[in-house]
């Protein structure tokens, strides 16, 4: 009997971070079809509804959410009009581009599409224990790696899996309602 309750709650409650995407998506309108990267513009905004970063990382409580984008932009305007005049928690957005590791600098969440294996080790030392949601494109072993959160190929039985040890080490609280949405990977998996 526990157990299908766990598993109607468990529904419930991807059936309801589904809906709140699916709204946030409306804003294009009922006819068009959704690009890729329209898609994955919804749920990083939506994701950040679902992580908690330390008050250390504003310098107020009206600060905005950084988002850094790494190296080529994919989005071109879409990420733009997703976040635009829109707030989660009373923040507002702003977007910042990074080309090279070593010039990222102060974002809350840091978006990096494909890059090689010896860049992204870079990366991913820069932004190491920082309170950064790093976000791959569908990198392979992305979390494995030291990253947080990865975008799966499109038709995968998760739409993206993540390192919630990674998170809590850069201090970030990954809520359950998204986590149970997602491949959780671990750190330790490299290790075999």
């Amino acid at each position: 009997m526990k157990n299908n309750f766990t598993k109607y709650k468990n529904r419930f409650l991807q059936l309801s971070l589904f809906v709140i995407l699916m709204c946030s998506l409306l804003i294009k309108g009922y006819t068009q079809p959704y690009t890729e990267y329209e898609v994955k513009a919804a749920y990083i905004f939506n994701f950040t509804k679902f992580v908690k970063w330390p008050d250390s990382s504003f310098d107020s409580k009206t600060s905005p959410f950084i988002l850094g984008i790494y190296d080529t932009d994919p989005f071109g305007v879409i990420i733009n009009n997703t976040i635009k005049n829109r707030t989660v928690n009373g923040r507002k957005w702003i977007i910042k581009h990074f080309s090279k590791p070593e010039d990222i600098t102060k974002c809350h969440l840091l978006f990096i599409p494909e890059v090689n294996k010896s860049e992204l080790i870079k990366i991913l030392n820069q932004t190491k224990n920082k309170p950064i949601l790093t976000i791959g494109d569908n990198i392979e072993d992305f979390c494995v790696s030291g990253g947080i959160l990865n975008f799966s190929q499109q038709y995968s039985k998760h739409r993206f899996e993540i390192n919630n040890d990674v998170a809590i080490q850069s201090n970030l609280l990954i809520s359950s309602k998204l986590l149970i949405l997602a491949k959780i990977i671990s750190s330790n998996e490299i290790k075999f």
